[in-house]
């Protein structure tokens, strides 16, 4: 059982896909980077390898979210040892230089940070398991799991070795040397025997795997090179010169010995930074009731999209959406500058939040999983290519129905608008109808108005999906007709209010 996943590495995967584009179209890439960035540096982190579409994963993730939102003083532990693998990981990185003098052991001072700070974790996680203080079966398991890597990452006697290894020769206040003379009584070889009056031996510190080639009591002779400054400053640059193959294959073996318990712990303290701003934008959160993937249902009350409130500093309306049960297909027309693509978003932000074991930004919600969400949005166009727009957007359906399956989400935003309405009034009906007779789940955003008012011929003549129109709501206000940014069931409009909004925005008409 690990962190994730309620059973051992050989379950069978059951992962979520969401393209690049996708995450792009949605903004979903963006916003995830950085929330799972948060504070713990700029460690690259592949968020889609969370998502599952395990229904037993998903609750087993949510227990663990629940039960740590009560416990701040464990999520400040998590906290710190993600900061310092963090740290780690940086200092992986840096380049190996031929001279390693005494300042260079600050930096790798780190790696004992790791050591006392995962072992204040397990001791914590400890003392709660045995006070009863944490009942999900995550948090139990991270309990052994955190225990498991203080002992095979790091030796039992770290901490002294550390100190007496390491730490001594950052904090040079008193050491003893043995000099070796030549008949002349000249200098010909040192070693260092005492550091802090402590007795010095030259011993690897990280791990059992280290090999140690002397004996653990036996000092290092050295002998001092032609441009020795003072044997005893020479002496310490020598040392801790070979003594850095050591530190970085310590390094090397910490870093890959914890990486997957960084990976889980950013994971869940990403979970709590975004319930955090949710929280902090008055934005309602809710974990939605886990429906069956073959209902393909998605019913969500008072739905926000978290990208827009926090990312873009906007205030967003929130906005109901229900799918009938066995696929639907909702398109959505309206006013112009009316929240459409926004809404679009929403909903496939609130399935991927979803499909990762977190709560959802609504008021309630029921949803089944998806095997995957696949987005085709028009986009600008690319002068380097020879087929023109409207050659690049069917490109971009022909990729986006060779990925989505019946089970699948798909979000169309105006996917054609290359042509002319006629045209695309034809083509959009040839692929509306392929993606009915698939049974396909989605929103489809658009301003030709005859396909929503087409739904329900559609619906008498053809099997598969419900084909439905939903609306962005124009109003009556002072200024004329307004964006309200709703969106309801209903037949559509036939106007975009384009004059309304030229008006707004240009003061024309």
């Amino acid at each position: 059982m690990g962190l994730l996943t309620t059973t051992d590495i050989h379950k069978p995967a059951s992962p979520m896909k969401i393209s690049p584009q996708a995450q792009t179209d949605l903004m979903l890439s963006d916003y995830l980077d950085r929330i799972f960035q948060g504070h713990h540096g700029d460690h690259s982190l592949d968020w889609t390898s969370f998502l599952t579409t395990d229904t037993q994963d998903l609750l087993y993730r949510r227990e663990v979210l629940q039960e740590l939102s009560q416990n701040p003083s464990l999520i400040e532990s998590m906290t710190q040892v993600c900061k310092c693998l963090s740290q780690i990981h940086v200092l992986q990185d840096m380049p190996v230089s031929d001279e390693f003098y005494a300042e260079s052991i600050r930096e790798f001072s780190v790696l004992q940070l790791a050591h006392s700070t995962l072992s204040a974790l397990s001791e914590q996680l400890h003392a709660l398991s045995a006070a009863g203080g944490i009942r999900s079966r995550g948090l139990l398991a991270l309990e052994e799991i955190v225990s498991s890597k203080v002992a095979s990452s790091f030796t039992a006697d770290f901490e002294k070795r550390w100190q007496q290894y390491a730490s001594g020769l950052d904090e040079l206040g008193s050491y003893r040397i043995r000099f070796t003379l030549d008949p002349e009584l000249h200098v010909s070889g040192a070693a260092l025997t005492a550091i802090q009056k402590e007795r010095f031996v030259k011993s690897s510190f990280g791990s059992r795997t280290l090999k140690e080639k002397r004996q653990p009591d036996k000092p290092w002779d050295l002998t001092p090179l032609k441009e020795m400054k003072t044997p005893a400053e020479e002496l310490v640059r020598v040392q801790l010169s070979n003594n850095q193959k050591e530190f970085t294959q310590a390094l090397a073996k910490i870093t890959a010995d914890l990486e997957d318990l960084y990976q889980d712990l950013l994971f869940y303290l990403g979970a709590l930074r975004y319930m955090r701003q949710m929280k902090k934008t008055g934005t309602p959160i809710c974990y939605p009731d886990i429906l069956p993937m073959e209902t393909k249902e998605f019913s969500v009350k008072a739905m926000a999209n978290p990208v827009l409130t926090v990312f873009k500093k906007k205030a967003t309306i929130p906005n109901d959406i229900q799918f009938k049960p066995g696929g639907e297909i909702l398109i959505l027309t309206g006013i112009n500058q009316g929240g459409k693509t926004t809404f679009l978003r929403a909903v496939g932000i609130t399935q991927a939040l979803f499909q990762l074991g977190w709560p959802v930004p609504a008021e309630e919600a029921a949803i089944s999983p998806v095997d995957q969400i696949v987005t085709v949005f028009s986009h600008e166009e690319n002068t380097q290519l020879q087929h023109g727009k409207l050659g690049q957007e069917l490109k971009t359906i022909r990729e986006g129905l060779d990925l989505v399956t019946d089970h699948s989400l798909l979000l169309c935003n105006e996917p054609i608008t290359g042509t002319s309405p006629m045209e695309n009034l034809f083509l959009s009906r040839e692929v509306l109808s392929a993606c009915k007779l698939q049974g396909y789940k989605g929103v489809w955003v658009t301003h030709i108005y005859d396909l929503a008012s087409g739904a329900a011929e559609m619906n008498q003549s053809l099997s598969g999906s419900t084909v439905s129109s939903i609306i962005a709501i124009a109003v009556n206000s002072a200024d004329g007709i307004e964006a309200s940014y709703k969106i309801k069931r209903d037949k559509p409009q036939f106007s975009s209010y384009a004059k309304e909004v030229l008006r707004k925005e240009t003061g024309v008409f």
